[in-house]
This record gives structure tokens, sequence and C-alpha cells, in this order.
């Protein structure tokens, strides 16, 4: 089943290659015996079109101080002892 599953797969992604790229081809040689005719093919109406330009009218953002950060100075505490394993010294001579 999983074999299926997977060249079921494989051929999907085959055959949507291909249409991309025969529409590529198609695409980049079509051609209009008159101008006429080329103005209203939409293909021909978006690939002469100009690209669009970006445009912002956002407001320049304001930085202002608010506060100032107050720190305080953290110890860390072991929460286990080295005792508390259970672990004895070297045994003296």
């Amino acid at each position: 089943m999983q074999e299926r599953v997977g060249s079921v797969i494989r051929w999907a992604a085959w055959l949507c290659l291909s249409m991309m790229l025969w529409t590529a081809a198609v695409e980049s040689t079509h051609n209009h015996p008159s101008q006429t005719e080329s103005t209203s093919c939409s293909i021909c109406v978006v690939a002469h079109s100009t690209a669009p330009t970006a445009s912002s009218n956002h407001v320049r953002p304001v930085f202002a101080a608010i506060g100032l950060l107050q720190e305080e100075e953290v110890v860390a505490k072991p929460r286990l002892d080295v005792f508390d394993f259970g672990i004895r010294g070297p045994p003296t001579v």
C-alpha cells in the first residue's frame, strides 16, 4: 500500500513539473500577428506591465525612555549538596 501511495505522489509531482515547464515554454514563445490582438491577451498585458513599486505611509517610530531597569543580583543556591549523594571521601592511611 505504501509503495502505491509513493508512486502516485511521484507521478503527480512529475505531472505538475511537466505542466509548469510546458506553460513556461508556451508563454515565452507565443506571439500575435497584429498589435491589436496582443492588447487583449492577458499574458501579454501582464508581461508588459510595470512592476509595482513599494510605497509606505508609515510614520517613523518615536523612541522615548519610559523608565530605568532596576537589576537585582541573583545568587543561585544549590539544591543538592555533595553529601546528599552518600559518597564518602577517600580512606585515610
